[in-house]
């Protein structure tokens, strides 16, 4: 009998044509905790995006040997549970990285050129004069802050310096100098630092109890009024309410917000009713590319565990020799 994979929700088909190669796979009928504790009770193996993983989900499932994370942060799953449970959790580091570069910077440019702006003058009020009064700015020459240097943020600063010649700064206690200065790169002591410095900030930090509100109205209040603000990476990085005052104030120029916190936003979110904000709904890893990277890495790590191979992503490489078998 082959392995009984739940996919939790649906991935790119490539993925799963993986998966049907050796495993026999469901697609979940109810992404609840409350049903996949019934839906996973014979799994062994779960694939899921970015429903919740509690532990309650994962004690639900005696024979759950791998759990695959569609994506690059695990945030939604209870990684500790995970672990001591004696389950691997593959994921797929780099799947969505030009993807979430590009989109970070597709932020910055049209909020740089006023382009929403400039679109509903001339599309809603047929306002061809607004070509005089929409704001524009350059990026070319200013100074662009990075609060998070991995693989996004590498690739955002390697967009904006060779494409833009901008100045980046960076901030990251996981990076040396020398890793950073090979990138162009000039790093910071201090988050202080990029918001005292730095015209655009974009954020590429992962979501932990020390990055709550790593943004939040004190540090808002340090910015320039012509700073703008990217966050790509999780909602909880930022004080929404903090943001909220500072655009509506004048204190910063504008924002591109792709993540929030809670996730989906509330349909009153003050931030949607802001001219200077662009929101897209979480999905800046979204390209088709992307989406085919993340199914077929994440489902390929599976494949491995089930074959008792190392996976080449795992999360949790401590569980490996206690793992359920």
């Amino acid at each position: 009998m082959k392995p009984r994979v739940v996919v939790v929700q649906r991935v790119h088909q490539a993925g799963l044509d993986l998966l049907s190669q050796e495993t026999d796979w469901i697609l979940a009928k109810n992404t609840e905790p409350e049903s996949l504790v019934e839906e996973v009770k014979d799994a062994d193996a779960i694939l899921v995006r970015t429903t919740p993983l509690p532990r309650s989900v994962l004690e639900a499932a005696p024979n759950l040997k791998v759990v695959g994370r569609h994506g690059v942060g695990v945030d939604n799953i209870d990684i500790k549970a995970a672990t001591e449970l004696g389950i691997p959790v593959v994921y797929a580091p780099g799947s969505n990285t030009l993807a979430v570069a590009e989109h970070a910077v597709m932020l910055m440019l049209a909020l740089a050129k006023g382009v929403l702006v400039a679109d509903r003058e001339l599309r809603e009020k047929n306002n061809y004069a607004a070509r005089f009064s929409v704001a524009s700015t350059e990026l070319g020459g200013k100074t662009l802050g990075l609060i998070g240097l991995g693989k996004i943020g590498k690739s955002v600063a390697k967009i904006c310096k060779t494409g833009f010649d901008m100045r980046v700064i960076a901030y990251d206690p996981y990076i040396n100098k020398e890793a950073a200065e090979a990138l162009g790169v000039t790093l910071v002591d201090d988050i202080d630092d990029i918001i005292e410095q730095a015209d655009v900030i974009s954020l590429h930090a992962p979501a932990t109890e020390e990055n709550h509100h790593l943004i939040g109205a004190e540090q808002l209040d340090k910015m320039r009024p012509s700073t703008i603000l990217i966050n790509t990476a999780r909602g909880p990085l930022v004080d929404e309410t903090a943001l909220y005052h500072a655009l509506k104030n004048g204190q910063i120029a504008a924002a591109g917000v792709d993540v929030f916190d809670p996730e989906p936003p509330e349909e009153s979110n003050p931030l949607f009713t802001l001219p200077n904000v662009i929101v897209t709904p979480h999905m800046a890893a979204h390209s088709a590319e992307g989406l085919e990277r993340m199914a077929t890495m994440a489902a390929e790590g599976i494949l491995q565990v089930l074959r008792n191979e190392y996976p080449s992503h795992i999360y949790n490489p401590e569980v490996w020799e206690c793992r359920r078998k």
